[in-house]
C-alpha cells in the first residue's frame, strides 16, 4: 500500500504575504495487522500513484441564520468521483471557496518500489490581502493545504492540512485613521524614513506601533459627577501582550463600591447582509464575546487595624485611592480586521457600581459600613485595536498538528 505524510515545514501559523512549505513523502510499505483481507499483500511488489497534486484553499462558512446567504452559494458541497483527473478546489467543502492558489502537480505516474520512500516539497507563497483565519459566530474563515492523490482505478482521495493565517490591517481600523504614513527618526541617517505597510515589512510596522507609548486620560462620568480618571498607555496591544491601565480614585465625588473591566470582541456584520429576526423587527445586534476580565470589590470586605492607622484602613475598605488594571490579549484570538462580510473590533467594556448617596468618613474612631446601601450600575464601552503577533510566538499557545498521513 502507499501510505502518504504531509509535515508544514514552518509551523501551523503563517503571515500573510509569507511562502508555505510542505514536505510531502510518498512511501510503499508492507501491509501490516488489522488491514482488510482482500488487501493482504504476501510478495514484494511495486505500487504506481497516477497522481498528486496539492493548493492552498479558503473557506467561508456563512451562518444563515445571522447573515443573509445566496442561494447560488448555499450549498457548496462538491464530491469526486473515481473518474475524477484533478483536484477541485471545492472538493468536501460545506462553505463557499473565496480563495484558491493554483493547483501545483507534484508527481504523475510515480512507481514506488518495494518498502521505498520518495520526499517532494510544496511551496506556495499567500497573497497580503487574504482575510484572518476567524471563527465566528455569523462568519467563519478557515485555511488549508489540500493534497489531492489518486492510484489508478481507485477513487480520489484528499489530505487536508489545517493551517492558521494573521494579517496585517493599518487603515480602516478604529484609532488608526492618521497612522497611515509612520515617520521613524533615526538619528543615523539624514532624513526620516516614512513606514509604508503595503511594502515595508509589516512585523516591523506593527512592533512600532504597539511600542510606542501615548499615555490618554478618560474622565469617566455619571450624572451625580466625576467617577474615575482611567489612563491607558497606548490604544493598540498585540496578541499575548497585556493591556495594562490606571484607575484614581482621588478626586472623584461619587463613591464606587466595585468596577469590573472585560476584553471584548464585536463581530459586526454589515446592515445590508444582516438577517432579520422577525418580519417586523430590528436587525440582529453585533454578536460580543467576552475574555478576560480584572474586578476589584470593595464594600463588602472589612478591615481592622491599629488606630494609628485608621484613615488608611478606611480608604483601603471603601475605596482605593488609586488602584491598576491588567488585562492579558490570549494568543489564541483573531486580531482587528475589516472585510466586505464582517468587521471585527475590539473593546475594554467597564461596569461601575456606584453608590447613591456618597460614601463619607467624619472622622469616627469605630467605623463600620452600612449594612445596606443604594447603588446603580454604569456601563462604558473604549475602543481598542489588536494587532497580530510573530507567528511562532502564536504557534507556541496553539494545540493544532503540522502533519497529516493517508493511506491509499
Amino acid at each position: 500500500m502507499i501510505e502518504v505524510s504531509a509535515h508544514l515545514i514552518g509551523g501551523p501559523v503563517y503571515f500573510a504575504g509569507d511562502r508555505i512549505s510542505c514536505r510531502v513523502t510518498f512511501s510503499n510499505v508492507r501491509q501490516t495487522a488489522g488491514c482488510p483481507q482482500n488487501y493482504i499483500a504476501t510478495k514484494k511488489s511495486e505500487e504506481v500513484l497516477g497522481w498528486a497534486s496539492a493548493q492552498v484553499v479558503c473557506v467561508c462558512t456563512i451562518n444563515p441564520q445571522k447573515v443573509l446567504v445566496m442561494d447560488s452559494i448555499s450549498n457548496c458541497n462538491t464530491s469526486m468521483t473515481i473518474n475524477s483527473t484533478s483536484l477541485s478546489p471545492k472538493a468536501g467543502e460545506r462553505g463557499l471557496v473565496i480563495f484558491s492558489t493554483k493547483p501545483k502537480i507534484l508527481v504523475c505516474d510515480l512507481t514506488l518500489p518495494d518498502e521505498s520512500n520518495t520526499d517532494y516539497l510544496y511551496q506556495e507563497t499567500l497573497p497580503s490581502s487574504l482575510p484572518p483565519s476567524f471563527r465566528g459566530q455569523a462568519i467563519k474563515y478557515s485555511y488549508k493545504l489540500k493534497i489531492g492523490l489518486q492510484r489508478v482505478g481507485a477513487p480520489v482521495k484528499l489530505l487536508n492540512i489545517p493551517f492558521r493565517l494573521m494579517t496585517w490591517q493599518l487603515c480602516g481600523l478604529p484609532n488608526c485613521q492618521d497612522e497611515q504614513g509612520i515617520v521613524v527618526s533615526n538619528p543615523f541617517l539624514k532624513t526620516s524614513q516614512c513606514v509604508n505597510p503595503e511594502f515595508d515589512d509589516p512585523l516591523e510596522t506593527m512592533q512600532l506601533l504597539t511600542s510606542r507609548r501615548s499615555p490618554s486620560v478618560y474622565k469617566v462620568t455619571n450624572g451625580k459627577g466625576k467617577v474615575v480618571n482611567l489612563c491607558l498607555f497606548k490604544s493598540g496591544y498585540r496578541l499575548g501582550e497585556d493591556i495594562v491601565g490606571t484607575l484614581d480614585f482621588s478626586a472623584s465625588n461619587v463613591s464606587c463600591i466595585q468596577y469590573s473591566v472585560s476584553l471584548q470582541s464585536q463581530e459586526v456584520v454589515p446592515e445590508e447582509k444582516r438577517r432579520r429576526i422577525g418580519p417586523y423587527s430590528k436587525f440582529a445586534d453585533e454578536i460580543v464575546t467576552s475574555y478576560s476580565k480584572h474586578h476589584e470589590f470593595w464594600y463588602l470586605k472589612t478591615y481592622y487595624s491599629p488606630s494609628s492607622d485608621l484613615k488608611l484602613s478606611f480608604k483601603f475598605s471603601i475605596g482605593f485611592l488609586q488602584t491598576h488594571l491588567s488585562l492579558p490579549v490570549p494568543l489564541h484570538v483573531t486580531p482587528s480586521f475589516d472585510t466586505d462580510m464582517v468587521a471585527l473590533k475590539w473593546r475594554l467594556h467597564f461596569e461601575f457600581v456606584t453608590a447613591v448617596t456618597p460614601l463619607r468618613w467624619s472622622g469616627e474612631n469605630n467605623w463600620e459600613a452600612p449594612t445596606s446601601l443604594d447603588i446603580e450600575t454604569m456601563v462604558w464601552d473604549l475602543p481598542i485595536v489588536i494587532y497580530p503577533t510573530t507567528p511562532a510566538h502564536v504557534s507556541k499557545a496553539l494545540y493544532g498538528t503540522c502533519d497529516a498521513t493517508v493511506v491509499l
